[in-house]
């Protein structure tokens, strides 16, 4: 139903869910295949890291429905430069990076109806500076194309503004 109109942009929210692995892979082969033949673009919304790595040019990571950083997947699951998304990929189980243990993120999920002001992620950030408690980062760019949203890559702490 949701190519029926052939739209430019489809949403596939946690398209792949819950699902085996290889019912997953045909139904991301799918989703390749009807963009190949619509010629259009799939945001394709996961918590999965297999899936963005296997299927998306560009990812964003989110947290607490404010950008941490995006940018191309390669550069962003190779280098990633937000505390989160380094948080986020040393939590999830790799064959390449064996870990006897696995990797939490400490702190909670702030409350979105009364989130803490500041970057969102500075209640749980171990390299949270004070500026970080007060205002909301400004969008760094590192290399064309990838962005970080984070205080700790401003070289001089801006005045608090009112």
């Amino acid at each position: 139903m949701a190519i029926a109109s052939k739209p430019d942009l489809l949403f596939a929210d946690e398209a792949t869910t819950a699902l085996d692995v290889t019912v997953q892979a045909q139904i991301l082969e799918l989703i390749k295949e009807i963009t190949r033949k619509m010629n259009n673009s799939v945001l394709l919304i996961t918590h999965g890291f297999g899936v963005v790595e296997e299927t998306c040019d560009v990812v964003y990571v989110v947290y607490a429905v404010k950008i941490a950083e995006y940018g191309d997947v390669q550069t962003v699951f190779e280098s990633p430069k937000h505390p989160y998304t380094s948080a986020l990929l040393n939590s999830a189980l790799s064959i390449e990076r064996f870990s006897e243990k696995i990797v939490g993120i400490p702190g909670e999920v702030p409350n979105l109806i009364n989130p803490p002001a500041g970057c969102r992620f500075q209640p749980r950030c171990p390299v949270a500076r004070s500026i970080c408690l007060n205002q909301d980062p400004i969008g760094i760019e590192m290399s064309p194309g990838h962005r970080v949203y984070c205080w700790n890559y401003v070289e001089e702490e801006p005045s608090l503004q009112n």
